[in-house]
């Protein structure tokens, strides 16, 4: 056999392996619980995948592109957009001085630390990100952890509504003044909706895309199968209230299972930089090895990158999945 053909056999080799490898991945990403979630709640709103993709509507712009967008607007937008939901006008600001402030500590190690020629560009390009993912995550997490703590007191202020016969499509206007915001904006934009002629299904479409959360989707799909099927809404919802509160407390009782792994991990990640400081004090000479010549700059990179993958790991095995 000659070299081009082993070449060729290898090459299509690789590339057969990448392709397995890429359809391992996707499997995985789609039976992930938020991508099962995602599924389910676009095979009950189908508009919600079709309102992008045909219209552009004053009311539900949320999540919706026009043909001329290229792939960096289609990626970027829905992230704004989930910002403007989850923190206001300010969500945009704070997620942007937060990568500015990741910057200037950037430059700052940088010019102050001894790192080697490779850390720096990737310290420079990297923390930024890494700080306006964070900021974003934190928003997005304290406005369902907000969402959810009122979520069930008002699917009970509607229940008593409904059943002393006020339909729901008036009942979601007049409750959004009875709760705290989040909640109050949310069901306030789905009043309006409703009074100016907007469909049910429409108006639930868009509001279960813009804010994402799964608690919210079981109560829209409870909403439509009454409307097409008929029974007692009433029963209906009530049990849905018990059920999201059943939740939220899984979700309280994994946080309190964890707290022990996740003050270790803490605690870890701060017994590094406690040592260098001792030594930078009791024996500077000896520390400065680690600085100013390249072997031990070459350690402090591989110890840095060992405790990040470390705390990653830690972090992920003490982070318990409770999206189903």
């Amino acid at each position: 056999m000659s070299n081009v053909d082993l070449i060729t056999f290898g090459t299509f080799a690789v590339a057969l392996l990448l392709g397995v490898m890429l359809l391992v991945v996707q499997d995985m990403r789609r039976q992930r619980p938020d991508a099962r979630i995602q599924a389910r709640v676009q095979a009950a709103f189908p508009a919600a995948g079709s309102v992008g993709r045909e219209t552009r509507h004053e009311d539900s712009d949320l999540f919706t592109f026009s043909r001329n967008d290229n792939i960096f607007s289609r990626w970027f937008a829905p992230k704004i957009a989930r910002l403007k939901t989850v923190a206001g006008a300010s969500g945009l600001r704070a997620v942007i001085i937060t990568a500015v402030l990741a910057e200037v500590l950037a430059l700052a190690m940088s010019k102050l630390l001894p790192l080697p020629a490779f850390a720096t560009p990737a310290l420079l390009v990297g923390l930024p990100v890494l700080g306006a993912m964070q900021a974003y995550r934190f928003l997005v997490e304290r406005f369902k952890r907000r969402f959810l703590d009122g979520f069930p007191d008002l699917i009970d202020l509607i229940v008593r509504a409904v059943r002393a016969g006020v339909p729901v499509t008036h009942v979601m206007g007049v409750a959004s003044a009875e709760c705290a915001e989040p909640l109050k904006s949310e069901f306030q934009l789905m009043g309006d909706g409703l009074k100016v002629g907007l469909d049910l299904e429409e108006v639930l479409a868009t509001a279960v895309t813009r804010i994402g959360i799964a608690d919210f989707s079981f109560f829209c799909v409870c909403l439509l199968l009454q409307r097409e099927t008929g029974g007692q809404l009433g029963e209906t919802l009530e049990n849905l209230a018990g059920i999201v509160r059943r939740r939220r407390e899984i979700r309280q009782k994994t946080k309190a299972l964890t707290g022990e792994a996740r003050i270790t991990t803490k605690i870890l990640a701060s017994v590094p930089f406690f040592i260098l400081g001792s030594m930078f004090m009791l024996n500077r000479a000896y520390l400065m090895v680690l600085f100013n010549t390249s072997g031990g700059q070459k350690v402090l990179t591989c110890a840095a990158v060992s405790l990040a993958m470390g705390l990653f790991i830690v972090h992920k095995m003490s982070k318990l999945d409770t999206a189903r």
